[in-house]
């Protein structure tokens, strides 16, 4: 249950749908050409929904240069009030995870955490945790690097070149903010099962403190 002011501005400010009705559960959906994903979130407390949130616009001032990733986001995002304060669940939908993908999903993940402090901005929240989550079927990561691709080469993100192998067995993700600042997000792999042709898992989400 949100307070009135929240309610305020999520009426008279933001697009209507764009926040999903408050509830305790949630069926997050992805459609794919490799697929369809079906996680069913369970999460405790208060919260906000954007789910569906790469097709949603979206800040408009950001350089949608194709080197910064600032053009695309996770699949889904959820706030969740706790006794600590407000905290950010982002999560992305992969069939495959390899070395390639997890470069997109870093670039996914910070695009949409400046997006949504954004918006934090306008609702009057305050992040003060985040966390990140990502679904597969297979995990394709690999030691041999890629030579072939300068982008697997660079360290787009910061001037430290990360290894993406070690990030997601370690489960964190690290992605520069600004200048010297970097931030590291705890990451939780999530593998699905597929049954009748779709990838189906489930995420529980306790309400503790930030």
């Amino acid at each position: 249950m949100h307070d009135d002011r929240l309610n305020y501005v999520l009426h008279e400010f933001i697009a209507p749908e764009y926040v999903e009705a408050e509830s305790s559960e949630y069926l997050l959906i992805e459609n794919q050409d490799s697929g369809h994903t079906e996680l069913t979130l369970h999460i405790e407390g208060e919260n906000l929904c954007i789910a569906q949130y790469d097709k949603k616009r979206r800040c408009g001032f950001w350089n949608r240069d194709s080197r910064n990733g600032l053009s695309k986001c996770v699949d889904h995002a959820i706030l969740q009030h706790t006794n600590g304060g407000w905290v950010l669940h982002m999560i992305e939908m992969k069939g495959r995870m390899d070395n390639r993908k997890w470069f997109d999903v870093r670039l996914n993940n910070r695009a949409s955490y400046l997006d949504i402090q954004a918006l934090c901005t306008a609702l009057g929240i305050r992040i003060k945790a985040v966390y990140t989550y990502t679904t597969y079927a297979e995990n394709r990561f690999s030691r041999v690097q890629n030579r072939t691709n300068p982008r697997m080469m660079a360290a787009p993100l910061g001037r430290r070149c990360i290894d993406p192998v070690q990030e997601w067995s370690q489960g964190k993700m690290h992605v520069t903010i600004g200048l010297d600042e970097e931030l590291i997000i705890p990451h939780r792999a999530i593998q699905m099962e597929r049954r009748d042709g779709v990838l189906k898992g489930e995420l529980v989400i306790a309400e503790t403190s930030a």
